[in-house]
């Protein structure tokens, strides 16, 4: 006893190929709707309407001319219904293998020749499916039939489950297309690997199942210890033990595939994650921002590339005060002081040079190589030097963060020119505390993190074992490649209207009790009670010595009409410069209904 071969496709009348029609639905009850739907040919084709559509050719994954890949799409097409007309087995793609065949004297296997004409037949085109938050959901919908006369339905008892794998498009270093799988090993999310030759093919049989162990189990041979050398072998494998992650698909109701006269399956295809990989964290791009790149150099300041220059007050008490010289434009040492915070923010945000890391420590070594010359009280150069790295910390302490630092340190006559050994070192070790602040603020990447990114995705199910053929799983065709649109692209689907209350109408405002209260600490309560005219000039309100938390309830229906007015406020004044607002803001009249009309 063998098993007869299974057909997995789109349902017939809905869409054409061996991958599962994809449709898009803004609808709540859309699986509902999309199962009634599918009862009846009629109701298959209205559902064609809901297909995901293409939106744009992608690059490089089929670069035949497009007058050959519409040749392929004729010839597919005639094969496929002359052989459902004449109800031949496996008349899917008989015909089309035997003429092929003769032409390319048997040098492709019968799966090859299906996956050509099906890439020649579908192109290369790209879909685009948007994101839950974007009221627009993706449904991928297959049927199963079996290989025989008639292709008659499979029996659902058969099947033991289904599913299906998204899988990621990459380019090599060769340029080669390769598909990435979202995998697995036991309780580690390792997140995006490659797929193996031979379970990105034809798969036949469970040793191409993406669960790790359905993979490695065998049909026992009888001989223990051949049976413990393969399946060692089978593990020793590099991807042996990765588990792809796998959307469930799920058989349409009895009824539904009884009027259909076909086994149907539906998934809903997933469009977001909060799935993170271990250590998938973006690399550093040393190549393109490192140490001795041009575009690393021309970011730092003057001082950080070496180049000499001054400070503002030499000889001075550094004191928190002097920091308002950069908002003075009278001051001739404005522009020095404006360079100094420069420097000092740099070193503190960017490289957090001033923090306890290893990578800090190292760079203040560097710093302090770097000798400061000092300046008498009337800022002409006197003997001695003053280490940098300590001079810089103190000077963040108390133009930054405006502390009072005794005893104040003196400020030096300015920052020498550095020569090529401290320069490159300098340069050496900044780039090290980026790269430790680029891996603490980057975060880790998702699963469908990367905007640019192509993924495709291939059902299969799995039978149970029948008599002495044991368990198998049954692939289908991959599907177009498509990619996931941005949140904030529009998707079509008709906004949500939030109905704002009269601000005009008293009588509807008394009705507008609080409905939220923030909890207000004594700090900012004492500045919000201030003079706002002294909150505009920067004066910080005297302190009223009072203590005391404050409970302060809102009506939310206000805020909105208050966050409302200040958008149409802000909308305007920025279309000045982005010329925007017939893009954004669209409003139209319509008729205000008395209270007696529907």
């Amino acid at each position: 006893m063998s098993h007869h071969e299974v057909i997995l496709s789109a349902p017939r009348d809905l869409a054409v190929g061996g991958a599962p029609a994809i449709l898009q639905r803004s609808d709540d009850d859309f699986i509902e709707a999309v199962l009634a739907s599918l009862r009846d040919a009629n109701g298959r084709i209205s559902l064609r309407d809901s297909l995901a559509r293409p939106t744009r050719m992608a690059t490089g994954s089929d670069t035949r001319s497009r007058s050959k890949r519409n040749r392929g799409r004729e010839l597919f097409n005639k094969l496929r219904d002359a052989s459902r007309q004449l109800g031949l087995a496996g008349g899917r793609v008989a015909a089309a293998l035997a003429v092929t065949s003769e032409q390319e004297s048997g040098q492709k296997s019968e799966r090859e020749l299906v996956e050509g004409i099906r890439r020649a037949a579908e192109g290369s085109q790209v879909l685009k499916l948007f994101q839950p938050i974007q009221r627009q959901f993706n449904l991928a919908v297959m049927e199963a039939r079996c290989d025989t006369p008639g292709e008659p339905r499979i029996d659902p008892q058969r099947v033991e489950g289904a599913g299906m794998v998204i899988r990621r498009l990459v380019r090599d270093a060769k340029g080669n297309e390769v598909k990435q799988g979202w995998m697995r090993a036991g309780d580690s999310l390792k997140g995006w690997a490659s797929i193996a030759a031979a379970a990105d093919g034809a798969a036949r049989g469970n040793r191409h199942d993406p669960e790790a162990l359905r993979r490695l189990s065998r049909p026992t041979t009888g001989q223990p210890v051949l049976d413990r050398e393969v399946s060692t072998l089978l593990a020793a494998q590099e991807d042996a033990l990765l588990n792809e992650s796998v959307v469930p698909m799920f058989v349409a109701p009895p009824d539904v595939c009884k009027a259909a006269a076909a086994t149907l399956f539906y998934g809903l295809i997933p469009t977001t994650s909060s799935e993170k990989a271990e250590g998938g964290a973006p690399e550093f791009d040393e190549a393109a921002f490192g140490p001795t790149t041009a575009d690393f150099k021309e970011h730092l300041v003057g001082p950080l590339r070496g180049l000499a220059d001054s400070f503002p007050r030499p000889g001075r008490a550094l004191t928190p005060d002097l920091a308002s010289i950069a908002g003075n434009p009278g001051d001739s040492e404005r522009s020095m002081m404006k360079r100094l915070l420069l420097l000092l923010r740099q070193l503190a945000v960017e490289f957090d040079a001033f923090g306890d890391s290893a990578e800090a420590d190292s760079l203040m070594e560097v710093l302090n190589g770097i000798a400061l010359p000092l300046a008498d009280a009337v800022g002409k150069p006197i003997a001695g030097s003053r280490p940098a790295g300590d001079f810089l910390a103190a000077a963040s302490r108390i133009l930054l963060n405006e502390e009072s630092v005794s005893p104040a340190p003196t400020i030096p006559a300015g920052w020498p020119a550095l020569d090529a050994t401290t320069g490159d070192a300098l340069l050496r070790a900044l780039s090290a505390c980026l790269r430790l602040r680029f891996e603490a603020v980057s975060g880790v990447a998702g699963r469908f993190d990367d905007p640019g990114a192509r993924y495709v995705l291939r059902a299969f199910v799995r039978l149970k074992p029948e008599g002495v053929c044991p368990a198998r799983t049954v692939w289908g065709d991959y599907s177009p490649a498509f990619v996931i649109a941005p949140w904030y692209e529009g998707s079509g689907a008709p906004p949500l209207q939030i109905a704002l209350p009269d601000p005009g109408d008293k009588e509807m405002l008394k009705k507008l009790k609080p409905n939220v209260a923030f909890t207000v600490p004594a700090s900012m309560q004492n500045l919000l009670g201030g003079d706002p005219l002294d909150l505009m000039d920067g004066k910080e309100p005297a302190d009223n010595g009072l203590k005391l938390g404050w409970i302060c309830s809102f009506n939310i229906p206000i805020i909105t009409i208050c966050a409302f007015i200040v958008l149409n406020i802000f909308l305007s004044l920025f279309d000045l410069f982005f010329r925007w607002m017939m893009f954004i803001k669209i409003c139209i009249p319509f008729p205000k209904k008395s209270g007696g009309e529907s």
